[in-house]
């Protein structure tokens, strides 16, 4: 079955990736290095690879008890079928805590771009980035770029410095919520009392850390791309992704506390 299958992806020690899940995280720990992929599978049949969609360890806002990225957590990996060996992997989201698991199938497609054909694959993402690759190589398309991130203030947590972020194409939904896109048909009483909750937010972006206080996130981790939500037309190059934008507020709680958001 396909959860076997992922097991196998989280790294043992002295395995690729094992470093990644550091102090022994991933040894003897109950729960930390169970990774699963509940998205469909995609497969090039003449290439002889299958392209999985890897979710998120354990558990989904918090990762202290696993330091480091966590591979292959988040991750598109592509496992050649005659051998079982991995072909190529990237990795998404570094030390993921945001439930912003891959969602949905890979998209693969042969497309032409600036005029040469490319065998492609496409993976739309919940955080509205889509991650375009070589399927054959893994190569990115466009540059992606590791770029700086808010950091955590959650007790125990570490929250990786840099998330890969694509330079093309653009985010396909909105990835911030601020005053300025509260409903105006809402009662000025209502907009008001929006407005000092936001303020009391963490709010800096599409990955801002969970929060003790509460963190604003945007399209939330049901929205952007989400269950079979894309397609691709190659003819005329096209994808289409039926994306969602749920603002969503996630709060953490200390073990015992009282729910305060």
């Amino acid at each position: 079955g396909g959860a076997d299958v992922v097991e196998l992806l989280v790294p043992e020690p002295g395995e690729f990736g094992a470093e990644t899940w550091l102090n022994g995280s991933k040894v003897g720990t109950p729960g930390v290095g169970k990774v699963d992929a509940w998205a469909p599978y995609s497969a090039d049949p003449e290439l002889g690879l299958v392209y999985i969609p890897v979710g998120m360890p354990l558990m989904d806002e918090y990762g202290g008890h696993r330091p480091g990225n966590n591979l292959f957590g988040n991750s598109l990996v592509a496992i050649d079928v005659k051998t079982g060996k991995r072909k190529w992997h990237f990795q998404l989201v570094h030390h993921g805590m945001w439930d912003m698991d891959i969602p949905c199938a890979p998209i693969l497609a042969d497309v032409m771009i600036d005029g040469r054909l490319r065998k492609i694959v496409a993976q739309p993402t919940k955080q509205a980035f889509l991650y375009v690759f070589d399927r054959v190589t893994g190569e990115p398309l466009w540059p992606i770029e590791e770029r700086p991130v808010p950091q955590t203030d959650a007790p125990g947590e570490e929250t990786s410095p840099t998330q890969p972020i694509p330079t093309a194409p653009p985010p396909f939904a909105r990835q911030s919520f601020t005053e300025a896109d509260i409903n105006p048909h809402l009662s000025a009483d209502e907009q008001a009392d929006i407005r000092k909750r936001m303020a009391g937010y963490r709010n800096e972006g599409v990955y801002t850390p969970p929060s003790l206080r509460g963190t604003i996130q945007m399209p939330g981790h049901n929205g952007g791309a989400n269950w079979g939500s894309s397609a691709v037309d190659p003819t005329k190059g096209t994808m289409y992704i039926v994306s969602k934008e749920l603002p969503t507020l996630i709060a953490l709680q200390r073990p015992g506390a009282a729910t305060t958001c």
